[in-house]
């Protein structure tokens, strides 16, 4: 090693943002959660302490971490499927798990309507944790969208936006980002003006319960590495979809996941317990611009009430290959490393 290549690499420097996919709440989940005897009716009536437990390892490693929230925060009555309203409190797990960040440009984010809006706003202020993707009106959307922050000195913007909100119209002045080329153009810009160094497309799209991309997801890949976006990390279809990593020049990748598919819900549809965490490696060194440099894919599993333990769990899959015996339901287990070996080849050059 060369004197310079050693000062090179002592200096060099790295950032990580993690990536989680949908956290939902069915009806079962919201029952599992519930303190026998408390009111049904209070959020704090609600635990969700342990969803995140075995996982939250990875995500206070990142510099930052961003998860999608496929609900509303409407208050009680709380609901699942198809109109959700989830306690508050899960929102408050979550950000006590280490994220930094929630999306809220999905399907489900209108199910309650004005009134799921207005409660949303003000539970996830009360939480302290920013949220992207909807906006109270045009011009608080103009100020904060895109989500610019500065990370170890480096400005990333998240660009987050939907196919659609269920066939719900966005009640005036609200707004939902939406699938629009012009818009998403127009955001893209905005980010560069604004001084953006590493510019990152969160996009709600695709065919539920599909493993591969759509034509429309493909077009929209296309487009949005050529306005200058440089990763996609996409959600919606509740099943992984292939990671792509390709050569953006000498050094920096482009990074696209087609889909994380879900972090915790209560589906059963075969693939849908199996999710990603996905950390992006971002290289930051002092006078040179940045640039991904790669990614790790960490699947995770999302074990039932009673399956693994009481409650519902998030697990790292490659840490349980060989537990077996901490499973209380060996069809679970089974299942898992099953979906696992069935579908790595969709993520495994991420490693």
């Amino acid at each position: 090693m060369t004197f310079l290549t050693l000062i090179t690499a002592l200096t060099l420097d790295t950032l990580s943002i993690m990536f989680v996919g949908d956290i939902m709440q069915h009806k079962e989940q919201i029952s599992s959660a519930h303190i026998a005897g408390e009111d049904i009716h209070q959020s704090e009536s609600y635990d969700y302490s342990d969803y995140f437990k075995h996982v939250k390892k990875y995500i206070d490693s990142a510099d930052f971490a961003i998860a999608n929230m496929e609900f509303a925060l409407a208050g009680a009555p709380f609901t699942g499927y198809p109109s959700f309203s989830a306690p508050t409190t899960l929102a408050q797990e979550s950000a006590e798990s280490g994220f930094d960040l929630f999306l809220c440009a999905n399907n489900h984010i209108c199910d309650k309507g004005r009134r799921g809006l207005e409660a949303s706003f003000e539970n996830y202020s009360s939480i302290g944790i920013p949220i992207t993707g909807v906006y109270r009106d045009s011009t608080e959307r103009y100020f904060n969208y895109p989500y610019i922050i500065d990370l170890k000195g480096v400005r990333v913007a998240f660009i987050n936006f939907t196919y659609g909100t269920n066939g719900i119209k966005v009640p005036s002045p609200y707004v939902v980002n939406k699938l629009d080329k012009d818009d998403v153009a127009a955001a893209v810009s905005r980010a560069q003006e604004r001084g953006a160094q590493i510019i990152i497309a969160l996009p709600h799209w695709g065919d539920e319960y599909t493993l591969h991309p759509n034509s429309q997801q493909q077009e929209w890949k296309d487009f949005l590495y050529s306005q200058g976006v440089d990763a996609i990390i996409g959600g919606h279809p509740h099943v992984i979809q292939p990671l792509v990593i390709e050569e953006k020049d000498s050094t920096s990748k482009q990074v696209t996941l087609y889909s994380l598919g879900n972090f915790i819900s209560n589906m059963s549809k075969q693939n849908t317990p199996l999710g990603l965490m996905l950390s992006l490696d971002i290289v930051v060194n002092e006078g040179d611009e940045p640039y991904i440099c790669g990614c790790k894919a960490i699947p995770v599993w999302c074990s039932k009430a009673g399956r693994l333990e009481k409650g519902y769990i998030v697990i790292p899959v490659e840490e349980y290959l060989d537990k077996e015996e901490k499973f209380l339901n060996k069809f679970d287990y089974l299942n898992m490393v099953n979906t696992y070996n069935r579908l790595k080849h969709l993520f495994d050059n991420g490693k």
